[in-house]
């Protein structure tokens, strides 16, 4: 509804700049856009202190894999919709891009949150452009400052523009969850991941 609304009206920052003729253009500086509202969102979310405390829920898992995917607190994701709405507002995007966008995230999402691992070769030249699994699994490793690279969901230029990227630590030494909340009963007790985000420390 914001989405065609936005555009109806001819609100938004992609309707303030004077968009080439090519609608593959106008489709990838609008995808490159959202992007980077998730990646700030990304930061976001790990940076300030309340927010942290409900994305550390996806963070807690021990065992990286496609669930880890939809492994959200519901408080996040009614913030993430929330966040959605506000990039989509000011940016003015359409449904086309939305949707374009939308569908290549969750794409990326599913094979970043896999065991797949790129050989390293191949990794280096990806990563120039894209977001790999390599890259999200140093992100997923279970300290500092590992947590704290890596933000992307799709492509990489913003981690390397702000200086949070990090492709140099060897899979074999990654190791999945976060360092306060290892206990692997307690990560796998569904009552006690939602409610998470309260307590002070998992006992």
């Amino acid at each position: 509804m914001v989405s065609f609304w936005a555009v109806k009206h001819h609100w938004g920052l992609l309707f303030l700049f004077p968009h080439p003729g090519s609608f593959v253009v106008r489709y990838l500086i609008g995808f490159a856009l959202l992007d980077f509202c998730e990646y700030l969102y990304h930061v976001i979310m790990h940076k300030i202190k309340p927010l942290w405390s409900f994305h550390l829920v996806h963070h807690s898992d021990l065992e990286l894999d496609v669930s880890t995917t939809v492994r959200e607190h519901p408080v996040e994701t009614f913030l993430r919709m929330c966040f959605l709405i506000i990039w989509v507002f000011l940016l003015g995007a359409s449904f086309g891009v939305l949707l374009l966008r939308q569908t290549i995230q969750t794409i990326a999402n599913i094979t970043s949150h896999t065991q797949f691992k790129l050989p390293h070769k191949a990794n280096n030249i990806i990563s120039w452009i894209f977001i790999t699994p390599n890259l999200h699994h140093v992100h997923h490793h279970y300290q500092l400052p590992f947590t704290d690279r890596n933000y992307g969901y799709v492509l990489s230029i913003w981690d390397r523009l702000f200086n949070t990227y990090y492709n140099d630590l060897p899979a074999t030494e990654v190791t999945f969850g976060i360092d306060t909340h290892m206990d692997k009963n307690a990560n796998t007790n569904f009552w006690r991941i939602i409610k998470l985000p309260f307590l002070k420390k998992l006992k």
